[in-house]
């Protein structure tokens, strides 16, 4: 098994030490297939390899395999494929990390076109797939650490590519047939349709009964159990077809989980203005984002943000004025704010607002903001270590002797006082 510490080499490291050892092709149109190949690997990052002896798969299985078991960037493997490689077919082949190749044959050359993923995978799928096939000394994180080395670009698109580059290579179309392994292979494993359409019924059944305890615990603010649900729903659908997921994809899943929460929030009474507040939110943050995690995290912020703005709704029977008021003050309470900050945002005359925000809180705003920010700051005292400066500044008052005289006159004690109290 290959060191499982080895470092793969980067896509331009991989050509250069592979540039050297490739067969030079001298046919057809070479110097038209070797520009259109310099400008694949400049637009997309992966390259084609000529792969015509021992050496050279070598050289490729050296710079592309992190274990045995991706045995079909093995040298043996490649070597073999060469061998039993019909002419005019593209191979698709996909190893247990869902990295893919596709190799076929040009003129006498063995043609590789790859490595590349259609899927990224979180460290979730990384302990599934460590798991499921008993990989040992395996770590996730070289594991993750190993996949993001190849480009993302779907089944689809690597196949357009290669079409391309041979229809360019032989200056007209080229009928080039796709052999799918995965695909042949599975043919004489469903030989019971009848009972695979039930497995998918179930699936569909299961995913419709999730998704209704979802909207069921959204609606009475339990965001702990919306974040259950939110998980079993994303893994009925990921594992139904492959392991993994796209960046594409996420954000549509994005944008279904949000749709779902506004119509939820809307039917809660929620006031339209959190409903944009917290959804808007979630539009900019994974709009241009390029990390899974970041989006799924983003999701999964934005759940528990609804959910809370939910529960706060139905315990406190406040106006939407005020309602919008609180949301706004606990949603900026680090910012320095004013009177004129909140009825700006509210599109609201101030002496009307200050009126109806102390009828029904029986407070002014810039108390009720104070009372945030010592909650907020009794919360860090007690669960974390962070000095009085640090925290002081975290909930919105820079100086830390001022915090000091506020959080007494709130509290009855200091904030190191407090801390002791109430250590966890």
């Amino acid at each position: 098994m290959t060191n499982n510490s080895h470092t793969i080499k980067t896509t331009s490291s991989a050509i250069a030490s592979s540039e050297s050892s490739s067969t030079e092709i001298t046919s057809p149109q070479t110097a038209s297939m070797e520009t259109c190949m310099k400008l694949i690997q400049k637009l997309f990052q992966i390259r084609f390899y000529t792969i015509n002896d021992f050496s050279e798969a070598e050289a490729f299985s050296r710079n592309n395999m992190l274990i045995d078991l991706q045995l079909i960037l093995s040298p043996d493997a490649l070597m073999t494929m060469r061998s039993g490689a019909e002419s005019h077919t593209l191979y698709l082949l996909t190893d247990l990390f869902q990295i893919s190749i596709i190799v076929f044959m040009l003129e006498d050359n063995f043609m590789l076109f790859g490595p590349f993923t259609s899927l990224i995978h979180t460290k979730k799928h990384a302990v599934h797939i460590i798991n499921t096939h008993g990989i040992k000394n395996l770590q996730t994180e070289d594991y993750l650490r190993y996949r993001e080395h190849f480009p993302n670009i779907s089944k689809e698109r690597a196949e357009h590519i290669v079409r391309c580059f041979l229809d360019t290579v032989y200056g007209h179309e080229e009928n080039y047939s796709l052999r799918d392994p995965e695909t042949f292979a599975m043919e004489k494993v469903y030989e019971d349709r009848a009972e695979e359409q039930k497995t998918g019924i179930d699936l569909l059944q299961l995913r419709y009964a999730n998704e209704k305890e979802f909207i069921r615990s959204v609606e009475n603010g339990d965001s702990s159990s919306a974040l259950r649900y939110l998980d079993r729903m994303q893994s009925d659908v990921r594992y139904m077809k492959e392991l993994g997921s796209t960046i594409e994809n996420e954000r549509i899943g994005c944008a279904i989980t949000r749709t779902t929460l506004r119509i939820t929030a809307m039917k809660t009474g929620l006031p339209a203005y959190i409903i944009d507040k917290i959804s808007g939110q979630n539009t900019r943050e994974i709009s241009r984002e390029r990390h899974l995690e970041k989006i799924l995290a983003s999701k999964e912020k934005m759940v528990v943000n609804f959910c809370n703005a939910i529960k706060e709704h139905h315990s406190e029977a406040h106006s939407a004025v005020v309602t919008n008021a609180i949301f706004f003050l606990n949603s900026n309470f680090k910012e320095d704010l004013s009177i004129d900050d909140l009825t700006r945002e509210l599109a609201i005359s101030k002496s009307h607002f200050m009126s109806v925000f102390k009828e029904e809180t029986g407070t002014s705003p810039m108390n009720y903001l104070r009372s945030i920010r010592i909650k907020k700051a009794c919360t860090l005292l007690s669960g974390t270590g962070k000095s009085i400066q640090e925290i002081s500044e975290t909930v919105g008052i820079p100086d830390s002797n001022y915090f000091v005289k506020l959080f007494r006159k709130e509290t009855g004690m200091t904030p190191t006082e407090y801390r002791k109290s109430n250590r966890l």
